[in-house]
């Protein structure tokens, strides 16, 4: 067992109980990242891709409420047996476990918290950001590879006791394989049979000899013990005479060892002579002692079915009483009988071949010019395996600083990964935000497009405070600036109205009220100078013609009375739309500067 000591305990039993003597060699220790920051806000699940990760989130965040999305059944089964309760399984790799999430979760429900380790399998973060997702990466543990085996492993693999090994991951495999070639063990795992988790992992094993590589049905502990069932069949370990039988044939019958046609083999006629001769010896010992066992065989075959009677019989004997020989009997002395004749026959054949000395002779020649090639062939495949070695001392490095190489490549390959994941997830939202601003252009409510930009922002504090500045009109949608505008021009009489006539409601403000509503004249130039109603409003229909409408509300801001009082409604609006307009800016501004940087 080549996993980290944590994750082998359960599968280790297992094996016990199929009858293998198990042998524990971690070459990944997992290691707790401390003080992790854990964002939990917005959350609605979790993902676990491996049980260290679920393992290492229990330890940091009481928590058990929140749904796992798991990887496999060993991720699932580690949740809930930390108290999670609502865990679900998508049995299989980080593809299976985004279809699983894509298909049972929706973007706008909130981030989704993914609890991994420093180097992670596959793009989880990007898949699901291609969906919509947010998904927060945490690095809760590194998982360090050993520098060396163990002396216990290696002397395992000198004393040829370890039969099978099983690989989890390609990392664990691409140790196994550096280190037992930096210690000069590659072979000692040409009887070893290699058990692989998935493809991936068994293209790590490649570099060195195996009895045969076995790859599991599914990427499933389940599965990988399912692939050792035919080696538990045969007993808990294989040796050199447990090497597995040839294929059975289609129509159900065992192989046979040879084709029914197959060539003799060298010496068969010398054996075939040999065996001849004892048969003639055992024939002629029968003979001779012929009289001694006589009389055992008469007691079970009569005399008269074995030789003829020594004197004639009277032509009109008299009536004899005879036993009858029973036909079992009878039987077993005809079958003795074409047994002894067929050996006849074939000592016969034996006797009228040419004599085997001459064929002898010549396979005695055969073996000792063999012979004599023999030190010549293993001089020279001494001389270039020497050659090799010579060579691999050269070029190699130390087997320690290639894993270290390994490790900072991973992590690299893992940074830009996320890097990836992040750009992916900000192209996501940008489309969000892209939305969020047509609506606003619309005067439509905008309540959903709000809340999924806040779901794919995640901790993104730029994006949350402008989703803050919006929600109090995301319901009910704010007026463009255009309706803005034509409301103005229709409340601007009665700003003027208001600052003119008595702010008594009597009856000569009501009359007074009436007939300025027939007459009113105003300035609508933008130099009317002074801080009453008409000045004021004049210089705010000037800046609405030029389109800024920041400016006319810094003017109309300065109404007093009851002048203000009617302008109120219509500043709420203009100061919610300047400050919505403003907000959708930056969040794109925002946004597109983070597709555009530089990993």
């Amino acid at each position: 067992m080549t996993r980290p000591r944590e994750d082998s305990h359960g599968i280790a039993q297992a094996l016990t109980e199929l009858g293998f003597a198990v042998q524990v060699e971690p070459l990944l220790e997992i290691r707790a990242v401390e003080d992790a920051h854990i964002d939990t806000d917005g959350l609605q699940g979790i993902l676990a891709t491996s049980a260290n990760g679920i393992r290492a989130l229990a330890r940091a965040l009481a928590d058990r409420d929140l749904p796992v999305w798991a990887v496999g059944d060993a991720s699932a089964r580690a949740a809930r047996d930390l108290g999670y309760r609502n865990v679900a399984s998508a049995g299989g790799d980080v593809d299976s476990l985004a279809a699983l999430v894509a298909e049972r979760c929706r973007p706008e429900d909130g981030a989704l918290l993914h609890a991994a380790g420093s180097v992670t399998a596959g793009d989880l973060s990007g898949r699901l950001g291609q969906a919509g997702f947010t998904v927060r990466r945490v690095v809760l543990y590194r998982a360090e590879t050993a520098e060396r085996i163990s002396d216990e492993l290696a002397q395992s693999l000198k004393d040829g006791t370890i039969d099978v090994a099983l690989f989890f991951s390609p990392r664990t495999a691409a140790t196994f394989a550096t280190l037992v070639a930096a210690a000069g063990l590659s072979d000692t795992t040409g009887r070893i049979a290699a058990y692989a988790l998935s493809q991936a992992v068994a293209r790590e094993l490649a570099a060195l000899p195996w009895a045969g590589v076995h790859v599991a049905a599914a990427p499933t502990q389940a599965a990988l013990l399912a692939a050792l069932q035919p080696t538990t069949d045969r007993g808990p370990s294989m040796t050199e005479t447990d090497v597995p039988k040839p294929a059975t044939p289609a129509s159900g019958d065992p192989a046979s060892p040879e084709p029914e046609n197959a060539a003799p083999a060298k010496g068969s006629s010398a054996w075939a002579l040999v065996l001849a001769v004892i048969l003639a010896a055992l024939i002629g010992a029968a003979a001779l002692t012929y009289e001694s066992w006589k009389s055992v065989l008469e007691m079970v075959v009569p005399t008269a079915t074995l030789a003829p009677p020594t004197n004639p019989a009277p032509a009109n004997p008299a009536p004899v009483a005879q036993n009858p020989v029973p036909a079992p009997v009878a039987q077993a002395a005809d079958s003795v009988r074409a047994e002894l004749a067929a050996l006849q026959g074939r000592l016969a054949q034996l006797e009228a071949r040419p004599a085997a000395d001459a064929r002898l002779d010549q396979a005695e020649g055969q073996i000792k010019a063999l012979q004599a090639q023999i030190p010549a062939r293993l001089a020279a495949e001494m001389q270039e395996l020497a050659a090799h070695v010579a060579e691999l001392k050269r070029t190699s490095a130390d087997a320690a600083a290639v894993l270290r190489m390994t490790d900072r490549l991973e992590k690299a390959e893992s940074r830009l990964a996320e890097l990836e994941s992040k750009r992916s997830s900000a192209v996501a939202l940008l489309l969000a935000v892209g939305q969020l601003r047509e609506a606003l252009a619309a005067s439509l409510p905008y309540d959903s497009e709000l809340r999924a930009v806040k779901a794919l922002a995640g901790t993104d504090q730029d994006i949350l405070r402008g989703v803050e500045i919006l929600k109090a009109r995301a319901v009910a949608g704010l007026p463009t600036r255009a309706v803005l505008v034509s409301r103005f021009h229709a409340l601007a009489p009665a700003i003027v109205r208001a600052d003119i006539l008595p702010a008594e409601m009597s009856w000569w403000r009501q009359t007074l009220d009436r007939l300025a509503t027939l007459v009113i004249v105003r300035r609508e130039d933008g130099d009317a100078v002074g801080e009453d109603s008409p000045a004021l409003v004049a210089r705010a229909t000037a800046r609405l013609g030029e389109g800024d409408l920041a400016a006319a509300l810094a003017e109309l801001s300065r109404l007093t009375g009851g002048a203000a009082t009617i302008a109120a409604p219509w500043l709420a609006d203009a100061s919610d739309r300047l400050a919505a307009d403003h907000a959708v800016s930056e969040m794109t501004a925002h946004v597109v500067a983070a597709i555009g940087a530089k990993p």
